[in-house]
């Protein structure tokens, strides 16, 4: 059982995450790209004293400059995910289970769907999501993560 869930926005779609899959919440700021970096790898935000690779799931287009991050743990790595706005963190059944669509018609990254104020929540799972977002990410990063 999750001990909460994070409210994301990207673009006009709500989605929301386990709180257990989130370590922090931090702005999308000093974002600075690097060279030969390929989709969906954003650039790398200095946090606390240590480059923090940023991968961004947003809208192609997106600004560098305005967002959020999702700071979280993929295998042994830290990684942020640029997300257009954190809108809240909520407790467990603050955001009732609604009714789904069959698991076959929904994308492998979303584990459920919630019941939001202004309509539903898709709950995803941050790793699933950005697999889709580009096979093999973590290729990409190897040289760019710390040790």
């Amino acid at each position: 059982m999750t001990t909460g869930l994070v409210v994301f926005g990207l673009g006009e779609r709500v989605f929301a995450t386990s709180l257990d899959d989130v370590r922090e919440i931090v702005r999308l700021q000093g974002l600075e790209p690097l060279p030969g970096m390929a989709p969906p790898l954003a650039g790398v935000i200095v946090l606390r004293g240590v480059p923090l690779p940023v991968l961004d799931v947003r809208a192609a287009g997106a600004p560098t400059d305005a967002g959020d991050v999702l700071v979280m743990t993929a295998g042994s790595d830290v990684v942020g995910v640029a997300v257009d706005a954190v809108h809240s963190v909520v407790g467990p059944g603050e955001l009732p289970e609604a009714e789904a669509s069959p698991a076959s018609v929904l994308p492998a990254y979303v584990v459920g769907v919630r019941t939001g104020p202004e309509g539903p929540v898709l709950q995803v799972d941050l790793a699933r999501l950005l697999d889709v977002a580009a096979a093999g990410w973590e290729a990409a990063l190897g040289p760019l993560l710390p040790v």
